[in-house]
């Protein structure tokens, strides 16, 4: 026969679930809280650092602030941009030697029509080691190729990368063509 549950004591009711640990909207607020202490307070402690590390540096920028609280100010206004870029460019350039001025630009890598011999200069290095790099991908696409070292007038070495010399047009267009195939756009020499 079943058992009948009607008048068996009741179990004891479990108290009201407690929640287990922190709500998640609290590590929210506490993690936003955290993040604006350390924004704040990063860079306090960071000169904290930097003074025990190398304590003559921040005695030279106590000098220097301390002479600058000491300058006049002038006005509020804010001061006229300066660039150097004026004076720094003309140490930037690069001087092309005297027998490179009957280079022609490969703008337009339209087929070469006047007969003569030709070299090709496919790039120009100061590292031998990225000039020996592309002489390598041209030997990889079947295209032998040599590499001449140069010094130009500032004293600087430059390593160019050189295919020729050629004397078949045919040649030569071909040549161009499967080098713009492959996003290589030469330097047309006409050496005679």
């Amino acid at each position: 026969m079943a058992k009948d549950y009607k008048y068996s004591p009741k179990p004891k009711d479990k108290p009201a679930r407690k929640s287990e640990g922190f709500p998640g909207w609290g590590w929210f607020v506490f993690g936003i809280v955290v993040a604006v202490v350390v924004i704040k307070g990063a860079p306090e402690v960071w000169i904290k650092v930097e003074r025990r590390i190398n304590p003559a540096a921040t005695e030279r920028a106590k000098t220097s602030t301390q002479a600058a609280s000491k300058a006049p100010v002038a006005s509020s206004a804010p001061a006229a941009p300066h660039f150097d870029f004026y004076k720094l460019l003309p140490s930037f350039q690069v001087v092309i030697p005297s027998q490179d001025k009957e280079i022609r630009s490969g703008d337009v890598p339209g087929p070469v029509s006047q007969p003569g011999t030709y070299i090709l200069q496919v790039g120009s290095f100061q590292s031998y080691a990225e000039a020996d790099k592309l002489k390598a991908n041209l030997a990889l696409m079947g295209v032998e190729s040599s590499i001449q070292q140069v010094k130009v007038n500032n004293g600087s070495t430059w390593n160019r990368v050189r295919i020729g010399p050629i004397q078949s047009l045919s040649q030569l267009n071909a040549l161009r063509a499967k080098l713009a195939h492959n996003h290589i756009e030469p330097l047309v020499i006409k050496t005679n």
